[in-house]
């Protein structure tokens, strides 16, 4: 039996094949690859012309493709806008392509009025609604904001939010469930084992998993998660590599624009499909993901603001201090090291550190109401604010309009509220 390669060597070696077929453009190059990151794929090509293994043109090529200022035209997404996600989330949402195979599958493995389950998977609620299959569609999510919208706009469904960590099982026996799991070990384990208890005896599972090149050690950690299937009464049925493409949300856009990679496909990535069959009853104990803190979450004006919550102890500056180049941390991975000194994050995967945070929750609604900051926090300490209290939230209520709007943030302070107006910087 040959090992396969790991880490490096497998994203090198995956290079070396598809080089070998006469893959010699990035883009189809990257198509080839197994799941490997766009600035991964290009670090790969740059060692292995350091090493000889690769003409020098090919990298010089790839690097100039995906530096154009000009981002390639996307293909076409699902058919109903989402509220836009945050990388807080995990949330990559599937193209229109993955959101009708995945659709094409399901309807081959039910039966008119049979109940379809989709676990963290509203593109693929929205397609099967709007399909009108005789089919009893319920969606469990643990984001507020997808839930309350498909609540309102997709009423033939069954919408309930659900914290697959924690939340009591809902009483639903499903013939399949469809399920798009945070590509982690814990939630894969997480999202797998709530799946299979909503699944009857007999039914079907269709999963989205990472491919091998997702990142380091991949290739044994989704040995381990078969295991674990193997473990809860699940049988792999079989494995569709980069079957399920994504949409580039703006969040990871915004990564990969701080990383200088413009020029991509918008569903460069692509999910593999696992196929699997409940064909026993298991008890196996609930498994717990590693606890996220819980942030608050504020909106303005469309921006998404999450804030890491903060013992309350009157006022501290509420501005935001800068943590990384550009304010956009150049990364989605929830291994990445920066992310724990992040205590203010938008849906454009700007981060900030803010020692004033509960502060800051008072400001965010006030201007996205066009009431006066500076009263709203006065309001909420239950005394008058002094100048220089009053100057650092006029400062932040500017950062946060400069984050959400760069260049029109004057534009944004006006509509906003004609009582106040934040300071030029």
């Amino acid at each position: 039996m040959v090992t396969p390669p790991r880490g490096a060597s497998l994203v090198d070696h995956a290079i070396l094949a598809a080089l070998a077929r006469g893959v010699t453009q990035f883009e189809p190059l990257l198509a080839a690859l197994p799941g490997v990151y766009p600035s991964v794929a290009l670090d790969a090509l740059r060692r292995l012309v350091s090493r000889g293994q690769v003409p020098r043109w090919i990298w010089v090529q790839a690097v100039r493709h995906v530096s154009q200022s000009r981002p390639r035209g996307a293909r076409p997404g699902p058919p109903m806008a989402l509220p836009i996600p945050h990388p807080l989330d995990y949330d990559w949402r599937f193209s229109a392509a993955a959101t009708q195979y995945l659709l094409a599958q399901g309807l081959g493995l039910t039966r008119p009025r049979d109940t379809v389950a989709f676990l963290g998977t509203p593109s693929v609620l929205q397609a099967a609604v709007a399909g009108h299959a005789p089919r009893q569609w319920v969606l469990l999510d643990t984001n507020p904001a997808v839930t309350a919208w498909l609540t309102q706009t997709a009423p033939d469904a069954r919408v309930l939010r659900w914290d697959v960590r924690q939340d009591p099982l809902p009483d639903l026996v499903a013939a399949l469930v469809i399920v798009d799991p945070p590509w982690y070990a814990d939630y894969m384990r997480a999202f797998l084992w709530a799946a299979c208890q909503l699944c009857a005896l007999g039914g079907s599972l269709l999963v989205s998993v990472p491919p091998a090149g997702t990142r380091p050690g991949m290739v044994h950690e989704w040995a381990q998660t078969l295991a674990w299937a193997q473990q809860l009464g699940l049988t792999l049925l079989r494995e569709e590599p980069a079957a399920l493409p994504y949409v580039t949300p703006p969040f990871e856009r915004n990564a990969l624009h701080a990383e200088g990679l413009y020029a991509l496909l918008e569903d460069w990535r692509r999910g593999n499909l696992a196929v699997f069959a409940r064909t026993q009853l298991a008890h196996v104990p609930r498994p717990r993901p590693v606890d996220d803190v819980a942030w608050a979450e504020a909106v303005l004006l469309g921006m998404r603001v999450r804030i890491r919550p903060q013992p309350v102890a009157g006022f501290q500056d509420p501005t935001l201090k800068p943590l990384v180049p550009g304010d956009v941390l150049p990364s989605v991975s929830r291994r990445d090291p920066r992310r724990r000194f992040a205590d203010v994050w938008t849906s454009g995967n700007r981060i900030f550190a803010c020692p004033g945070r509960h502060v800051l929750l008072q400001i965010v609604p006030a201007v996205a109401a066009g009431r006066s900051p500076a009263e709203a926090v006065a309001a909420w300490l239950q005394r008058p604010l002094h100048p220089e209290e009053t100057r650092r939230v006029t400062r932040a209520a500017h950062q946060l309009l400069r984050v959400g709007f760069p260049g029109e943030s004057e534009k944004f302070c006006t509509l906003a509220s004609p009582a106040w107006r934040p300071e030029r910087s």
